[in-house]
């Protein structure tokens, strides 16, 4: 885990140094990992996403799903870790997008990306608020307003942003692993308590595959991939970037992915292939809190419960620092305006960049609460929604990006990773996409939710549209500043 006294929440700016006006630091494949495992948040897919899976996806089958978002992810990650080391900074998702496909189109995909991520922050903290306020009310008897929890929530982050407090890894840290080891403990007593032969093969079936909706399952999987790239966002924070990203990259592909399958098949094995369907639709916001009570007990069942909210507030915590960072990089290169990427003097943090965000984190979620939207059903569903399109966006940009970028380019980079795995990953995330725009009506749910639905689709074109009319104007006006704009990869 590295120094005991670097923060996880805060990895984003783990021993991080100012020199001239970059960052620097130290942080090895372990922190970079943990800091995309605090991204995923695994106790928050288990609880919140799972269900999702199980109900609108294809059933007992959703452990498959997880499989096969994890070998898109890793068909994704080879072209991604091959173009890498012609990506000289931490712009991520954009200066491949940008070196691939022009910088019109990195610029607009820039802009995607800071609106899905913030879309997605803004949504986990509404959520978090509510989650805190039940467990208040739950264990102490106390009743907050979710609002007030939210609003708090943001501070608290906005404050650790501005100031590069490092928070100690015996606080988030413990807890996280506590929030991977009670995953792990359930599948432990489920096959403890049942057998390997309850996990059961059926799950691998064709039949259990396509039945029901296995695009959704699918779409949700990769869902739980969110914050993918964080570990080339802090590239200029690694200790041998060179080598640390690319082992990084898989090692957190691959442990995701692996934990999720493992996780969601005992899952399946602890309820029975034949009542997990019958049985998350009966129980769809407490499922896995109830698998685990069944076969750990009350005990292990509140300690999730609060470990839940660590692991949210992780997730927050980490999403702050990605959007902080993605602004910082692009003021550092005039794209986007430069005192966002000014450092503070003493605090050595991309300060202005962070109190921004959490400026338009609060407005946001004022705007929110004054016209009464559900924290679950609106705030929250609405907002993980077009931010999870957005993402998915990025990423078929990315793959295109990787492809043109590498066509006719002689090397010795493989065709497999230069045009074979982007090719599969694309076509695999391009099928989400389709699904996702297909049921966006669904969802969003709700009496009428084609007008939503059509603000979402919307606000994902818009929001990649104005990148692109910020690089046509820059061009027009200042073809120097344009120019410059290359340097962004």
């Amino acid at each position: 885990m590295g120094n005991p006294h670097v923060t996880i929440a805060q990895e984003a700016s783990v021993a991080t140094e100012t020199v001239g006006n970059k960052l620097t630091g130290k942080l090895g494949v372990g922190e970079i990992v943990l800091m995309v495992v605090a991204t995923a948040s695994p106790l928050a897919v288990m609880v919140a996403n799972l269900p999702l899976i199980v109900l609108l996806g294809n059933g007992p089958a959703a452990p498959v799903d997880a499989l096969i978002a994890m070998i898109i992810m890793l068909l994704f990650t080879v072209g991604f870790i091959s173009m890498s080391r012609y990506i000289k900074n931490s712009g991520a998702f954009y200066a491949y997008i940008q070196k691939g496909l022009g910088r019109i189109a990195g610029l607009g995909s820039a802009t995607l990306a800071l609106c899905s991520y913030s879309l997605i922050l803004i949504a986990i903290e509404g959520f978090f608020g509510y989650a805190l306020a039940d467990t208040l009310k739950a264990f102490l008897g106390i009743e907050i307003p979710w609002q007030a929890l939210s609003l708090a929530v943001v501070a608290i982050v906005g404050y650790f942003g501005y100031r590069h407090i490092e928070l100690s890894a015996k606080v988030l840290g413990i807890a996280l692993m506590f929030e991977i080891l009670i995953v792990i403990a359930v599948d432990v007593a489920i096959i403890a308590q049942n057998g390997f032969t309850n996990l059961d093969p059926r799950v691998f079936a064709l039949e259990t595959i396509t039945s029901g909706s296995p695009g959704f399952g699918i779409m949700f999987a990769i869902f739980c991939f969110i914050g993918f790239e964080a570990t080339v966002v802090f590239r200029e924070e690694a200790r041998d970037p060179e080598r640390t990203i690319p082992i990084a990259t898989y090692a957190a592909a691959i442990g995701i992915g692996v934990f999720y399958f493992v996780s969601m098949w005992c899952f399946v094995g602890g309820i029975g292939f034949d009542k997990v369907v019958p049985f998350a639709e009966e129980h769809p916001g407490d499922v896995y809190l109830l698998v685990t009570e069944q076969f750990l007990g009350t005990v292990a069942k509140e300690a999730m419960q609060l470990l839940l909210i660590t692991s949210l507030f992780a997730v927050v915590l980490s999403l702050h620092n990605v959007v902080v960072r993605y602004k910082y990089i692009l003021g550092s290169y005039g794209a986007f305006p430069r005192f966002l990427s000014e450092i503070h003097p003493l605090n050595g943090s991309p300060h202005k960049a962070s109190l921004l965000q959490t400026m338009c984190s609060l407005a946001v979620l004022v705007v929110v609460m004054a016209i009464g939207l559900d924290p679950v059903t609106q705030v929250y569903a609405w907002g993980a929604t077009a931010g999870t399109i957005g993402y998915m966006l990025l990423l078929a940009l990315t793959c295109v990006g990787v492809m043109v970028f590498f066509a006719g380019k002689a090397d010795g980079t493989s065709r497999w990773a230069s045009v074979v795995a982007p090719l599969g990953a694309l076509a695999g995330i391009l099928f989400c996409i389709w699904i996702a725009v297909d049921n966006l009506p669904t969802l969003v749910g709700g009496d009428n939710p084609y007008p939503i639905a059509f603000g979402i689709a919307l606000t994902i074109v818009a929001t990649f549209v104005v990148g692109v009319v910020m690089a046509v104007l820059i061009r027009a006006r200042s073809p120097e500043r344009y120019l410059k704009l290359d340097e962004l990869t």
